[in-house]
């Protein structure tokens, strides 16, 4: 029986033959994620249970006003547990408030008008459920980083692997993370780099975005770069 590790966490496993981090599926997850995504057999856990008021639809974005964490929109469909690809996404309003509060954040960025089209059609008239419209948040990532997005796993890993706290742990750590120039630098502002959306990172850097990431070593902790 071998082990499934997150961020160094070990749980039992029947369907993974070594050591591996799974990696959660959320939109446009920080660069702690992407840097886990370079280690050797990492994998995506796309088949847990969505939960309400988590990372799962929401992500992290400098502001004029500082650090906000914004909402990808769900229908509201009671309190069942579900998967990611059964939960449907808001349309319309809701839509274009997402993307109108990403203009506001980033709209002076220097990547922002050749990324805009792509990211303009992914939110305003993307996938219909949170599971693919995550998905292609992942994918779009990885098209410009360079960085491929893990194999998903096969079976449910429901409840043996803590998402929120091993993102929490790569969200708190800086780590390994080289800092990029930022166009609310001169607000004097606290920019959280590591705890951001990697839309920021790659807002300002482009395609240089990828080595702002370190991977993880086999033990689950950052490579000090």
């Amino acid at each position: 029986m071998g082990s499934l590790v997150s961020a160094g966490t070990a749980c039992s496993s029947r369907f993974v033959d070594s050591v591996h981090v799974i990696l959660p599926l959320c939109p446009f997850p920080p660069v702690g994620w992407w840097r886990a995504a370079l280690s050797d057999g990492a994998l995506l856990d796309a088949r847990e249970h969505y939960q309400k008021r988590s990372f799962r639809n929401r992500m992290v974005l400098m502001t004029s006003n500082g650090v906000q964490t914004l909402t990808v929109p769900v229908e509201r469909r009671g309190g069942v547990p579900r998967a990611q690809d059964e939960v449907a996404l808001a349309l319309g309003a809701d839509r274009g408030k997402l993307w109108r509060a990403v203009i506001t954040a980033y709209g002076s960025a220097p990547f922002f008008e050749e990324m805009a089209p792509d990211l303009e059609s992914l939110f305003l008239s993307g996938p219909d459920t949170l599971g693919s419209w995550n998905r292609k948040s992942l994918e779009w990532s990885s098209g410009w980083m360079g960085i491929p997005v893990p194999e998903e796993v096969t079976t449910a890993s429901q409840g043996l692997v803590d998402h929120e706290a091993n993102l929490m742990a790569w969200s708190d750590s800086e780590a390994g993370i080289t800092r990029w120039p930022n166009i609310w630098d001169d607000r004097g502002l606290d920019i959280p780099h590591h705890r951001l959306s990697c839309l920021d990172v790659l807002l300002h850097c482009g395609p240089e975005a990828r080595g702002r990431v370190n991977p993880l070593p086999p033990n689950g902790s950052p490579r000090r770069g």
